[in-house]
């Protein structure tokens, strides 16, 4: 055999046969994806909104646009997923149940020895392949529904609880047209955790747009440049609380291997049975409890399980009540769990079996093992859980809410109460079943198992957490951290300047006195938005309202990081007549959630932070990374931070919906500083010509005067 043969031989051993996916080669990514820069960028009509972004094909793409075409695993089976400019001479799928890191490939090496390809060490932040645009559909309307078998009056996606789950494949195009066929409201649609890099007129919230007029729609249109799970919900104030949500699968590599995957996404939630509105009126009135609306029960996939009372087809010994999972003996099983709830974090794990984990948010990790997953809300895991050879019958799935996160109307769940302790829901939300053997009846038979899990605790271990491909953070940031360090905080007294109906405390995020008044940059007001004056059209007139609460990052494309600390401690050196009608709370954790970027978590404690001591103990070294992060309770505090590279008006918030609708959530204004023009330049006249046509739709739906919720406006917005 000739040398060049035998090289050739030892190179594609490598990337098609090493036992260990995280360390075989990594494949060369090819010039032919995505690269993005704007500042290099012409402007390209997109179908009647201009990005004044673009990408190249490379030339060893251009050979054949009969394009490469395969079906991904867990999809439909009539999805596919299509790469129009990559030729299937020299293109193949290399995503298989023995080589799931990998995605995209071409069959033989070039001259050099080189196999150019998409898989789990792409750098997806700045290259992914070029897929094709996918339309759906989506309205919004009311519907009766009984998903714990009482009556409910919700709002729905096509008619359904969850919403319809989305699909695409790393790289595709997403063109979404959502209609507003509310009677009473108008709407806008956020796609939780999508980066929406250089699309910040895409994210669907009331910064960066007017709500959809009724009777109207709007078409989001947007690149997944990311792969995982995800899901999509109403950002307009207390929507999705009220059925407003469903899951978004973008198919792509994986961290580890698996041979199937489950038919749905697993979606749990916390429910109110009356309307999420009505709640938080009622907890606004209530200025004795200040506490946060109370649940009726919990859901898994729209399904009480044990908790369904009453209603069509469910009773607590009837299975029909719960979300059943198939799983197939000696098979490995990817899963999609995702807390799309309003205030609960939930303790999920399924008795006598662990996961593996892969992904955190849109995140691909290497892979951990573990018994339990801490989910806050807004957060989403995949995992991997093997089928146990041999098994038959049926398990809990079960879905039990974190010690001193939860709160119901029949009780809070705490487990450190004693051995004794009643808990007011049952916690089996769901099941897994292995097919029976002998008869249909032991199939359908309700689960025996039990749980061996023993800590309910609210704050989840990042420490396992290491992302596949790394953010090495410097040690320097770009901002003030004086000036990015912001307390969760609640009014002692009702607030009477927001809102027809604002006369109630609110929750906010705000500076340490002591540094407003050093400075001279004064931020202690709850959020709170104009939905006719989104912030993305009116920069200037925004940063003059107190309670837009816009901090200014500088945009930086290729290097440096902003540092951001959220904390729930006393305020250091603060006396109490400094704090006016604000005061900073010593207990409640919070799920806050970032809008156009992932942030890496440089510290998470439970003790207060310090400006000196507390950095000398955070990682640098590629950190645990995802969109929605848990701000310990208790005087904690989380730092976290990201690259300032997506020029917008970006959100940040937590995400218990009543905290957000209250006020708990500021907005990043990310642009070249001095350039006030900058993110206009990037998004193109035509997108902002959109959404100036989209206001104009929404004010003159407003004068028609018969918009009870618009114009009894009472919340943040968000």
């Amino acid at each position: 055999m000739r040398l060049q043969d035998v090289l050739l031989a030892a190179v594609i051993a490598r990337v098609y046969g090493n036992p260990n996916p995280l360390t075989e080669a990594k494949l060369e990514t090819p010039a032919g994806g995505f690269e993005w820069d704007p500042a290099e960028s012409d402007p390209v009509d997109h179908e009647g909104y201009v990005s004044s972004w673009h990408h190249k094909l490379h030339s060893r793409d251009e050979a054949s646009h009969r394009g490469l075409t395969f079906h991904p695993e867990g999809a439909p089976g009539n999805f596919r997923c299509h790469y129009p400019h990559l030729d299937p001479g020299i293109w193949e799928s290399c995503n298989r149940a023995n080589s799931r890191t990998c995605w995209l490939r071409m069959k033989r090496p070039d001259h050099d020895g080189r196999i150019y390809g998409y898989d789990i060490h792409t750098n997806y932040e700045v290259a992914a392949p070029i897929g094709i645009s996918r339309y759906y559909t989506i309205d919004v309307a009311t519907g009766v529904i009984y998903p714990d078998g009482f009556p409910k009056q919700a709002l729905l996606f096509n008619g359904t609880y969850p919403g319809p789950r989305l699909e695409a494949c790393w790289g595709d195009e997403l063109v979404i047209t959502v209609i507003n066929s509310l009677p009473n409201m108008g709407t806008q649609i956020h796609w939780h955790g999508i980066r929406q890099l250089f699309t910040n007129d895409m994210d669907g919230v009331a910064v960066t747009q007017c709500p959809i007029a009724r009777g109207h729609s709007f078409q989001y249109k947007f690149r997944v440049l990311q792969y995982g799970s995800t899901w999509y919900h109403s950002h307009y104030s207390l929507q999705y609380s009220d059925g407003l949500c469903g899951p978004l699968v973008i198919h792509g590599p994986a961290s580890a291997n698996y041979d199937v995957e489950a038919e749905q996404a697993l979606m749990v939630t916390d429910w109110v049975r009356d309307s999420a509105f009505n709640e938080f009126h009622q907890e606004k009135t209530n200025e004795v409890a200040k506490a946060n609306v109370k649940m009726d029960t919990f859901l898994l996939n729209g399904k009480a399980g044990m908790n369904a009372v009453g209603g069509p087809g469910n009773s607590p010994r009837d299975i029909d009540a719960y979300s059943v999972t198939q799983f197939t003996p000696g098979k490995k099983h990817r899963l999609r769990l995702i807390n799309s709830g309003s205030g609960a974090t939930f303790v999920v794990s399924i008795d006598d079996h662990q996961f593996t984990v892969i992904a955190n948010d849109l995140v691909p990790i290497r892979p951990y093992t573990t018994d339990r997953l801490v989910i806050a809300v807004g957060q989403r895991f995949d995992v991997i859980v093997d089928g146990q050879k041999g098994r038959t019958g049926n398990f809990w799935l079960r879905a039990q809410p974190a010690d001193g996160c939860n709160s119901f109307k029949k009780g809070a769940f705490n487990s450190t109460a004693g051995a004794n302790t009643t808990y007011p829901l049952d916690t089996r939300v769901g099941i897994i079943s292995y097919p029976a053997l002998h008869s249909r009846q032991d199939g359908l038979a309700l689960p025996t198992s039990l749980s061996t899990v023993a800590d309910f605790s609210c704050l989840d271990k990042q420490s396992a957490v290491v992302p596949v491909v790394p953010w090495n953070v410097t040690r320097e940031p770009l901002n003030a951290l004086s000036l990015s360090t912001f307390y969760n905080a609640r009014q002692t007294t009702p607030d009477q300047t927001l809102g027809h109906a604002g006369n109630y405390s609110h929750w906010l995020l705000r500076l340490d006195p002591n540094v407003e008044h050093q400075t001279g940059r004064s931020m202690h007001s709850p959020f709170w938005l104009d939905f006719s004056n989104p912030t993305i059209l009116n920069l200037t007139g925004a940063a003059a309202n107190p309670n837009y609460n816009i901090i200014y990052y500088p945009y930086r494309r290729h290097d440096g990081y902003i540092y951001m600390i959220i904390d729930s401690s006393l305020l250091p050196g603060t006396l109490p007549s400094q704090l006016g009608s604000q005061i900073v709370p010593n207990k409640g954790a919070h799920p806050m959630h970032w809008h156009g970027t992932d942030v890496v978590i440089l510290g998470q404690s439970t003790q207060p932070f310090d400006p000196v001591l507390s950095p000398q103990t955070w990682n640098y070294n590629n950190p645990p990374r995802r969109d929605t992060v848990m701000v310990p309770g208790n005087g904690g505090y989380v730092a976290v931070a990201f690259k300032p590279d997506n020029p917008g008006v970006w959100l940040v918030h937590c995400h218990i919906s009543w905290h957000a609708s209250s006020g708990l959530a500021l907005q990043m204004v990310i642009q070249d500083e001095g350039n006030p023009g900058h993110i206009y330049s990037v998004l193109g006249r035509r997108a902002v010509d959109r959404l100036v046509n989209g206001c104009g739709e929404w004010d003159r739906d407003l004068v028609r005067g018969d918009l009870e919720r618009m114009v009894e406006k009472d919340d943040s917005g968000v």
